[in-house]
C-alpha cells in the first residue's frame, strides 16, 4: 500500500505570488481608504458650513434694526459685521468673519437696506463680488437677510494625488422685525 504525500497547497514555481499580488492591490486599497476619510472631512466641512450659514441668516433675521446702529450695544460691531460674527461661532471653527458675507436687502433686484445710522452689509470683495452677496432670484419685495460663505483649502488626499475643494453655501431669511 502506497501512502500518498501531503501537498502544502503551493506548487514550486508559486512561491511570492501572494506578495506580488498584495503590492499590486496595495494602492488601490490606500486610494480608497485615505480619499474617503479624507472626503467624509471636508463633507462634514461643507455641512458646518451649510448648517452656520442658514443659522446667521435666522439669526440676522431676528436682531431689531436700530439695536447696533449703537455699536457699543452689539459688542463694538454693527448690525452686519454682529450676523457675520454669530454666523462664524455656529460654524465650530469650519468659517471666519472673512469667509462671510452677510446683507439686508430690499425689493425684487436685491438692493441693499440703507437706513441712517446703521450698517447693513459687509460689502463687496473678490470673494463676494456682489452686492448683497448673493442674487437669490427672490421676487419677494420685502426685506429679508443673506449669508453667504466661501470656505477653501480643504484637500481629498487619494495618496498620489490631491484634490483641492472650495465649499459655498448661501442662505436666506425674511427680515421679520
Amino acid at each position: 500500500m502506497r501512502v500518498a504525500k501531503r501537498t502544502t497547497g503551493r506548487r514550486r514555481g508559486e512561491r511570492g505570488a501572494s506578495l506580488v499580488e498584495f503590492v499590486l492591490i496595495m494602492p488601490v486599497l490606500l486610494i480608497i481608504v485615505f480619499g474617503g476619510i479624507t472626503a467624509a472631512l471636508a463633507y462634514e466641512h461643507k455641512a458646518d458650513v451649510s448648517h452656520a450659514v442658514r443659522d446667521g441668516a435666522r439669526y440676522g433675521a431676528t436682531v431689531p434694526l436700530g439695536q447696533c446702529d449703537t455699536t457699543a450695544n452689539c459688542g463694538s460691531r454693527n448690525w452686519a459685521e454682529l450676523v457675520q460674527y454669530v454666523t462664524a461661532q455656529r460654524s465650530d471653527g469650519a468659517l471666519t468673519t472673512s469667509q462671510i458675507c452677510v446683507a439686508l436687502v430690499t425689493g425684487s433686484s436685491g438692493t441693499v437696506y440703507v437706513r441712517q445710522g446703521g450698517t447693513y452689509t459687509t460689502g463687496t470683495n473678490s470673494t463676494f463680488p456682489t452686492v448683497g452677496c448673493f442674487n437669490d432670484g427672490n421676487v419677494d419685495s420685502g426685506n429679508r437677510v443673506h449669508v453667504s460663505a466661501v470656505r477653501g483649502g480643504d484637500k481629498i488626499n487619494l495618496v498620489f494625488s490631491t484634490i483641492t475643494t472650495t465649499t459655498s453655501s448661501n442662505g436666506t431669511a425674511r427680515y421679520e422685525q
